[in-house]
């Protein structure tokens, strides 16, 4: 079994005249091509608050749990 490596690759596009990048990792560049295709169909999973290094263990992930259920929205 060997090991893939992953690389991240970058992609430019301009919106109500700005420019913007986006970071898609993959394994080469055309599978990140076929990732940017992919976007078309993403659904909206809400607004990153914040990243949390895996390395910070399980208390990390009890204290970001516990922060969720009590920011959730119902509706």
């Amino acid at each position: 079994m060997s090991e893939t490596t992953y690389a991240t690759h970058l992609f430019s596009y301009r919106f109500d005249g700005r420019e913007y990048t986006v970071d898609i990792v993959a394994k080469d560049a055309d599978e990140a091509k076929e990732r940017l295709k992919a976007l078309a169909w993403a659904k909206y999973d809400g607004e990153l608050v914040a990243r949390v290094p895996a390395e910070v263990g399980p208390l990390a992930r009890i204290v970001i749990a516990v922060r969720n259920l009590f920011s959730a929205k119902v509706g």
